[in-house]
């Protein structure tokens, strides 16, 4: 019976010594393989930034940011909550940076606010059940963990469904535009309609809310920043259409699209009216004039882009549309088919783009002999504004004599 006993300690023994064994190998595997990665993390950190297509700000970032964008980026889109260890000491500039640059290449990723990071002593508190979904970002300070958070949402409400909540209406406004925009195939089409239903969904703001600087400001609570309006357009324009980017130019945003292998500005946010016209109310007034313009044009009135494509085509939305004359006869022509279709669209402006001397004068002329000639009934006169100094682009408000104010 002894005996017995022995060889069961015996065996007991060498089993927990092969145990120490395994554990032990593993252990020093995993950890050189750790290290491993490390270095090689380390050696390509030494390397000059990637470039990339389709990503304008990530290409705008150094080697280590350009590392923490996309480990920021795989954590994200997997709905983790702890990114891989970085093997280095991350500064909070640069996850700002970082988490900036990510929200712009993809305005989808509206829940984050890259504002609110908590870096204070290198500390992270728990607040999942106050702020949603968490991103913990390990970093080595001192071969400890800087555990930082990025919260998906910042809104103080208590409630953990209050992620899920926003992306439900953030869906549900994207099902809206699908209405408007599929099925069409015209690229210039695709950029009017999309630009035409932010222009009518949302109002400007220069600053305020949670989301005034995302897609869902823009989309969903209908009040948005200028940065808010590009993040809107890209998205919708990338859904339905093709390449665009979100260029800034001093503290404004707007878009560069790819239309049929060029590229164009858009700059929604500077074309929404709100309704109001040299402060007074004008409902149904509408400007295009900063759709798809080029840069020698579009300069003229926005600060010079940090970065970006450049658009060099001088096709805009008007010529496009053969509302941009160039003789008295070709704005006549103009005229008439354009306040034919206000009449039978009921509307009651109209935009046209005429570098001929003179411009107001003719197209006045020009509104007033079509009316009387052909319908008197629908209005008799107009008033006329320039939307900018710089652009030769009239927006008519067709009115009857005794409503009109006279031309601006």
């Amino acid at each position: 019976m002894g005996k017995t006993v022995k060889k069961i300690i015996f065996a007991l023994f060498c089993f927990a010594f092969t145990m120490l064994i395994v554990y032990v190998v593993l252990s020093h595997g995993k950890v050189s393989r750790e290290t491993h990665e490390y270095e090689k993390t380390l050696e390509k950190l030494a390397e000059a930034p990637e470039i990339r297509s389709g990503v304008l700000y990530f290409n705008m970032l150094d080697t280590r940011c350009q590392y923490v964008y996309d480990v920021l980026k795989q954590t994200i889109k997997e709905g983790k909550e702890f990114t891989p260890q970085i093997p280095f000491v991350l500064t909070e500039e640069e996850l700002h940076r970082s988490a900036e640059a990510l929200c712009s290449d993809d305005p989808s990723l509206y829940y984050i606010n890259v504002d609110a990071f908590d870096l204070q002593n290198h500390s992270y508190t728990e607040k999942k059940g106050k702020t949603g979904y968490l991103v913990v970002v390990p970093s080595i300070v001192d071969d400890r963990y800087t555990k930082i958070h990025i919260p998906y949402t910042v809104k103080n409400d208590g409630s953990s469904a209050f992620f899920d909540k926003t992306q439900s209406r953030f869906s549900a406004a994207l099902k809206k535009a699908d209405v408007i925009v599929s099925d069409v195939h015209d690229k210039y089409l695709v950029c009017r309609l999309i630009h035409d239903y932010l222009t009518g969904i949302c109002s400007k703001t220069e600053e305020g809310g949670v989301y005034a600087n995302t897609a869902y400001g823009a989309l969903v609570e209908g009040e948005a920043t200028s940065l808010g309006y590009a993040k809107a357009f890209k998205l919708l324009y990338e859904r339905y259409s093709g390449t665009s980017y979100i260029i800034r130019g001093g503290d404004e945003y707007w878009c560069s699209a790819l239309l049929n292998d060029k590229y164009y500005n858009v700059d929604v946010y500077s074309d929404d009216l709100d309704g109001m016209i040299n402060g007074e109310e004008h409902r149904g007034a509408q400007s295009h004039l900063y759709l798809c313009l080029d840069d020698e044009s579009f300069y003229k009135d926005h600060p010079e882009k940090l970065s970006g494509p450049t658009c060099s085509d001088k096709t805009n939305y008007f010529i496009y549309n053969g509302t941009a004359p160039s003789t008295p006869s070709e704005l006549s022509n103009a005229v008439l088919r354009l306040v034919e279709e206000q009449r039978f669209a009921k509307g009651r402006y109209f935009e046209i783009y005429c570098e001929i001397e003179g411009a107001e004068e003719l197209i006045r002329e020009a509104v007033v002999k079509t009316l009387s000639e052909n319908y008197p009934d629908f209005a008799n006169d107009c008033e006329i504004f320039r939307l900018s100094e710089n652009q030769p682009v009239y927006l008519v408000h067709l009115t009857d004599k005794n409503e009109s104010s006279g031309g601006n």
